[in-house]
């Protein structure tokens, strides 16, 4: 008993010598804040302290979604649901509320968003100087590419209305649109008080600020829930991936004595929907042309990309060995050469995702072009122009005589019989001019090493179409092997740079720290700055790309017969633009397009477009 009253004091003796040092450790974050208007719509009293307005049998009243707010919020007992009908303006208007300075707006809607081009509401703030629309439904569920239905949350920043009274006020309109449950309605005020709190949600992050005072000297962090779990840093900042309460310590020290600072569910976190995402095999190609290119009869593992922490898995497979799964990251083998769809639903107790490809998104065996670019960057393909010095991945005066873009090992054997580049810019004096394909090796360094297989074009054959797709190809007299497992660069170059020289490939740029496959050699020179035979391969490091660069990859086994065939003596019937993701259209979409042609005898072809 003696020794733990001793303990006790000794521990109260050095926080006053703390406090009498001037060390206080204090803390906040920049995302804190202290609500100071609520609605919730869970009791009729405070249902009542809207008014509403309908021009249907359909009004905004107290109720439940499939979905209740309850997997938000526990305490929830109600929302405010609108059942969609023929042609409605309803609204819900707040009362009149006091904005202060630093105020956010945050509520959250539950919606699905198919048909939400029939009806969908707009959140307008209304003060003496008229009505501000903030938040278009319907607009926000096109950028974001929403399909629900879910919980979401939305924020909107009141700087704007700072010192004014406003009223806020939902106007669903439409015919036959979609059911809608709104609920959570905060306004918050940016605090650094101990009352304050911080709500956000999965996945986000929150910036903390040390305002210790004293002689600080360390500093130690302790995130409850959080990544880091914990910091030395002075102002760190920490993601929180799971739904929950959790508490935050700062401990500051002066090097004789400490201080802590402990606020107890400082981070409020809350869940959301998943959103699908299927991510790509280790060893399956990207390709201009189909989703993803891999081997038949070869394991592959394919990646669950989503966000959101779903808790289950509902994975449907075409042409595998296994057609349903629900493991996170299912094991399949393709069967047979050909092309095939792909779902995947994830789901939590938020709401769930579907990611779906339609029946030519993966093909499985046969030949196809392949390269480092993804669907989504498609549309991004661009030239690099470096002014008076030419183009990065062509004519150019910077001693950038080669370019090689880098591509993993197949995973069985397979063949190249040419590579396509697709260029820019094509203009060419030097028309004889030789311009070397090679397929080498990677050597120890990472580099391009042994000469598989080389090919040539001359510069005045380069193909370019600012139309349609239109490949250079670059055709081996022999198809190259590449054994499986094994990694390979594809070599372009080097390029005329005489005066009308102007050659550039295109390419896709990344930020800092992304995905580079792009490398180039540089000459080395002598003293009078003359370029020599010998030089340095460099990979872009410094300005991720990859090259528009793609070889032709062969697993076929037998040849079979091609979809695109030309048809004669035939007419059109229709045309329907499919991208990368299996999606249709009667328009072309920007980036790769697969145009399907039907005929009036029932045939088909199948035509390659860049828009």
């Amino acid at each position: 008993m003696k020794k733990i009253t001793f303990m006790m004091l000794f521990a109260v003796l050095a926080a006053m010598s703390a406090y009498a040092q001037g060390l206080v450790a204090s803390f906040s974050a920049d995302e804190a804040s202290v609500p100071y208007y609520q609605m919730g719509w869970d009791t009729a009293d405070e249902f009542a302290t809207w008014t509403y307005a309908s021009t249907s049998y359909e009004t905004w009243k107290m109720g439940n979604p499939s979905q209740p707010f309850q997997s938000i919020d526990p305490s929830s007992s109600a929302s405010m649901v609108l059942t969609y009908s023929g042609n409605q303006h309803e609204t819900a208007t707040s009362p009149a509320i006091e904005i202060r300075p630093g105020s956010t707006l945050e509520f959250y809607c539950y919606a699905s968003g198919i048909f939400l081009v029939y009806g969908a509401w707009q959140l307008y703030a209304i003060d003496d100087g008229g009505s501000t629309l903030l938040i278009d439904q319907f607009q926000w569920a096109q950028d974001q590419g929403y399909d629900g239905p879910s919980w979401e949350r939305f924020t909107v920043d009141l700087a704007p209305f700072a010192g004014k009274t406003v009223q806020f006020s939902f106007v669903y309109e439409g015919s036959y649109g979609e059911d809608e449950a709104i609920d959570g309605f905060k306004i918050l005020e940016s605090n650094a008080g101990d009352d304050a709190v911080i709500n956000i949600n999965e996945g986000e992050s929150v910036h903390f600020r040390d305002l210790s005072t004293g002689d600080v000297t360390d500093r130690r962090w302790t995130f409850e829930g959080g990544t880091p779990a914990s910091s030395s840093e002075q102002n760190p900042v920490v993601t929180y991936d799971k739904a929950g309460s959790y508490t935050v310590t700062l401990t500051v020290g002066d090097g004789t004595a400490t201080d802590t600072k402990t606020r107890m569910g400082y981070v409020n976190v809350s869940a959301e929907a998943p959103v699908a995402h299927v991510g790509i095999p280790d060893g399956a190609y990207l390709s201009p042309w189909v989703m993803m290119f891999v081997p038949v009869d070869v394991p592959l593992t394919f990646k669950d990309a989503s966000t959101g922490n779903p808790t289950s898995w509902e994975w449907t497979f075409d042409g595998t060995d296994v057609t349903n799964s629900t493991e996170q990251n299912p094991t399949v083998t393709y069967l047979v050469e050909g092309t095939y769809g792909l779902k995947l639903e994830v789901a939590n107790e938020v709401g769930s995702s579907i990611d779906e490809y339609t029946s030519n998104a993966i093909q499985a065996g046969g030949e196809q072009e392949i390269w480092n670019i993804a669907p989504e960057e498609n549309a991004d393909l661009m030239m690099m122009e470096m002014g008076w010095y030419g183009n990065y991945a062509g004519t150019n005066w910077l001693g950038m005589g080669e370019f090689a873009e880098h591509f993993d090992a197949p995973l069985a054997t397979a063949e190249i019989p040419q590579v396509n580049v697709y260029f820019g810019k094509t203009t060419a004096s030097s028309t004889d001019a030789d311009i070397e394909m090679r397929i080498m090796t990677v050597g120890d360094d990472g580099m391009p090493d042994q000469v598989l297989g080389s090919t040539s074009v001359k510069a005045g054959d380069l193909a370019y179409d600012p139309y349609i797709v239109n490949a250079t190809e670059f055709v081996f007299d022999e198809p190259v092997v590449i054994p499986a497992g094994t990694e390979f660069f594809a070599v372009v170059g080097p390029f005329p740079n005489d005066y009308g020289d102007d050659i550039a490939i295109l390419l896709c740029r990344r930020g800092e720290g992304e995905k580079c496959t792009g490398y180039h050699f540089v000459y080395d020179e002598d003293e009078n700055y003359n370029y020599l035979e010998t030089g340095t391969w460099y990979q872009n490091v410094d300005d991720p790309l990859s090259l528009a660069v793609a070889p032709l990859l062969s697993y076929r086994t037998t040849e079979p017969s091609g979809i695109n065939e030309p048809v004669v003596d035939k007419q059109v019937l229709s045309h329907t633009y499919y991208n990368l993701a299996g999606m249709a259209s009667s328009k072309p979409f920007d980036g790769v397009n697969i145009v399907v042609t039907r005929y009036t005898d029932g045939s088909q072809t199948a035509t390659k477009v860049l828009r």
